[in-house]
Order: structure tokens, then C-alpha cells, then sequence
């Protein structure tokens, strides 16, 4: 009915702007690119084994991306906001290569003791993007390496992947897999329940 008042082109953008969309939420050290401890060099960024089959099956899925990091080596002055913008960017350009488009990348520049409230696992950069963006947190997941990615996925109330080698058995995260391919099709059962 509403494309018949609409349009195809007027609903796809009136979509895009007002209804409520599913995201994959990203930590970008050791969930996207190879973790180098305070990496600033974007000659060294190195996408992990599996990571373009996995968001593109999830893309597939109908999910956008969205990237929310900690980099505190700028806080403690190690790099600077250009120098980590360098990094993000090499990041989205050889995803981007693979055909996955990262809507945004929010980072914390902030130093664990600066007692920040965009520092994961704190929700403030969460709730930006759910303003900003639209997600819908009910068919949206938080994806990282770290029980940091897990608490905040949860403090901003959706399902949140843990990615690790070591499969933990002991963690808070709704599922725990090693590569973002079997998040992926975690992900889609998941979404086959609802």
C-alpha cells in the first residue's frame, strides 16, 4: 500500500530513515583486525581469517555494521585522533574492497583511569548509535574479543558474541564461538527463533 502512495524510492528512504534497523555491533581490535597493542600504523592492519565471509553471510542476512572500539593510546598519548582515524579508515577501505560497508565508527579516546562514560563497556556510545542509526536492539548483536564487548553489548540490551580462541565457558556472553563466520550463523538461528 505504501509504495503505491510512496513510491519504490520514496519507501526504501522513508525505511532507511524511520524504521528501526538490525545492526552488528563491532569491537575492531582482535574481532575485526589482527590485535597490535596500541596499533597507530595503518600499513600493520591485518583483517582476521574469516571476518569477510562472515559479514558479508551476515550482510546477506539483512544486517548493516557499525564498529564502537576503545583506543586509549590516545588518551595516554601514544597516538593521536588522526593517527587512529588513519587505522579506522584502512580498516573500513579493505572492507569496503570485499563489498561490506561500515555505516560508522565510533571510538573512545579515553584512558581507562579518565573515568569516561564512552569507554566500553559503559553504554554511551551505544546509545549514540541507537539515536543516530536506529537500530533495533531485538534483532541486533554485539560482536568482540573481550568480556568488555559483552557487558556493553548487554548494557545496551541485546545479544553479544564473545570471539575468542579460548572458548570460555565462564563468560556472560550469550554465545561464545572462535571466528565471526560461526557468530554468523549463530546469529541467523537465533533470528530463525523469533
Amino acid at each position: 500500500m505504501l509504495e503505491k502512495l510512496m513510491g519504490e524510492d520514496s519507501l526504501s528512504t522513508f525505511k532507511e530513515r524511520f524504521l528501526p534497523s538490525p545492526f552488528i555491533l563491532l569491537d575492531r581490535d582482535g574481532t575485526l583486525i589482527k590485535h597490535i597493542h596500541y596499533l597507530h600504523d595503518p600499513k600493520r592492519v591485518e583483517l582476521l581469517p574469516g571476518v569477510i565471509t562472515g559479514l558479508q553471510y551476515l550482510f546477506n542476512l539483512g544486517f548493516n555494521f557499525g564498529v564502537i572500539t576503545n583506543q586509549s593510546l590516545i588518551g595516554r598519548g601514544i597516538a593521536t585522533n588522526e593517527e587512529v582515524n588513519s587505522v579506522n579508515a584502512e580498516v573500513s577501505r579493505l572492507l569496503l574492497h570485499e563489498g561490506i560497508s561500515l555505516a560508522f565508527t565510533f571510538v573512545c579516546p579515553h584512558a581507562p583511569s579518565d573515568g569516561c562514560s564512552c569507554r566500553k563497556p559503559a553504554p554511551a556510545l551505544g546509545l549514540k548509535a541507537i539515536h543516530d542509526f536506529g537500530i533495533d536492539l531485538s534483532r541486533s548483536f554485539m560482536l568482540g574479543d573481550q568480556p568488555s564487548d559483552i557487558a556493553f553489548g548487554h548494557a545496551i540490551a541485546c545479544k553479544a558474541v564473545l570471539l575468542s580462541d579460548k572458548l570460555n565457558s565462564t563468560s556472560n556472553a550469550d554465545y561464545n564461538c572462535k571466528t565471526l563466520l560461526d557468530a554468523a550463523h549463530w546469529i541467523e538461528t537465533e533470528l530463525s527463533r523469533s
